[in-house]
């Protein structure tokens, strides 16, 4: 009955209170899952996206919590993964923007049978480094965010593009790069995959830019094959269509997304996971709301309607510690070894939730970041 509510609010694009109640409670303290210290095959071997999972043909797990430079830790099981320093996939450093494959952070999956694993990557574009684009050379003023996409045909074992750029992107602001703005730009920092009746949803975080407004925007596929086939959500329906800034022949406006419940989704979507014995879906984001930081969850029925997000954890985050932190965290993702999932996008009773650890050096954020894990239990539904 669930699915067939969420079914009919996303076709007409209504707001429906969710069905039943969860209650999410930390009962442990953060657990070291990787140490940079102690396991990095690289300076840059530090976990700079949200924890994502899953199992290939085989039974391996493949967890993946990397930088632009990824690699993943690989084992029987969640509990028992192990670094691994064979570099899955990086970026290609492109000068023209309009290709969209510069630096690149691998941070989403999806596997239908263990062999094809679908890939969702932000790549960020680093004018400061091109003096001509960016006079300022501030990494901030002249950032422009993309999402494109991935694909592996060994379990996860290596990712190439899915198409020669710039065909493989996914979501791309409708105007051109303009360098110097002031501000970073762009979508950014996609979610996880879950796939809901005959569709796969992610979430994307969205910088106001022009008519673009600032907030979690959705999209959804009904082919993970084709990265041209993801459509946002308009407010009422699936029913923008994401172009590069050199395919627009008509207005810009109309080529982007809405923000989804902007007074639930305030910050960054970091996960999606279904829960059980409910068929809610538990989002995952780090942010300040009510004057209170830190680790937040909120549900949906449908993932377009989300009920007010309660305080999981507080703590210091990444964008807002203050110089008495030992640490910060940030990107937060909720993951069940238990999960009946191949994609681990589903929890039960008790799950973990997955976050980086960045230890402050004399108040600055280093390489030395840690990933943790924090056992919770979900009760209702």
């Amino acid at each position: 009955m669930l699915n067939r509510t969420a079914a009919f609010v996303l076709a007409v694009g209504m707001v429906a209170a969710p069905a039943h109640a969860l209650t999410i409670k930390r009962t442990g303290e953060p657990e070291t899952v990787t140490s940079w210290q102690r396991d990095a095959c690289a300076q840059s071997d530090a976990p700079d996206t949200p924890a994502r999972a899953f199992r290939d043909a085989g039974g391996t797990v493949h967890l993946i919590a990397s930088h632009s430079t990824a690699r993943a830790l690989t084992g029987p099981s969640l509990d028992a993964v192990r670094p691994n320093c064979t570099v899955i996939f990086q970026g290609h450093g492109q000068d023209d923007p309009r290709l969209h494959d510069d630096r690149s952070w691998i941070s989403s999956f999806y596997t239908p049978d263990g062999t094809t694993v679908f890939a969702l990557v932000s790549n960020e574009f680093h004018a400061q480094k091109r003096p001509a684009l960016c006079p300022s050379g501030e990494y901030m003023r002249c950032w422009r965010n993309s999402i494109t996409s991935a694909v592996s045909s060994d379990g996860g074992a290596s990712f190439r593009l899915s198409a020669p750029p710039p065909n493989h992107t996914v979501a791309t602001l409708p105007y051109p790069y303009a360098g110097d703005v002031g501000q970073r730009t762009g979508y950014f920092a996609p979610s996880n995959i879950v796939r809901n009746g005959d569709h796969w949803y992610a979430f994307l975080w969205a910088e106001r830019f022009g008519a673009q407004q600032r907030g979690a925007c959705l999209m959804r596929t009904d082919n993970l094959a084709d990265p041209q086939s993801w459509r946002g959500w308009d407010g009422k329906s699936f029913s923008v269509r994401f172009v590069r800034d050199d395919q627009a022949k008509d207005a810009p406006e109309a080529h982007l997304c809405a923000p989804v419940a902007p007074d639930a989704l305030q910050g960054t979507v970091r996960s999606i996971v279904r829960h059980r014995a409910s068929g809610l879906f538990i989002a995952t984001l780090a942010m300040t709301r009510d004057g209170r930081t830190g680790i937040w969850t909120t549900t949906s029925p449908d993932l377009v309607s989300w009920s007010k997000p309660e305080l999981l954890w507080a703590a210091p985050l990444l964008f807002r510690y203050g110089c008495g932190d030992k640490a910060a965290f940030d990107y937060p993702a909720l993951l069940d070894p238990g999960s009946q999932g191949r994609n681990f996008d589903d929890v039960g009773k008790t799950a973990y939730v997955y976050m980086t650890r960045l230890n402050l050096d004399k108040c600055k954020i280093t390489w030395n970041r840690d990933l943790v894990r924090m056992r919770v239990e979900i009760d209702g539904g």
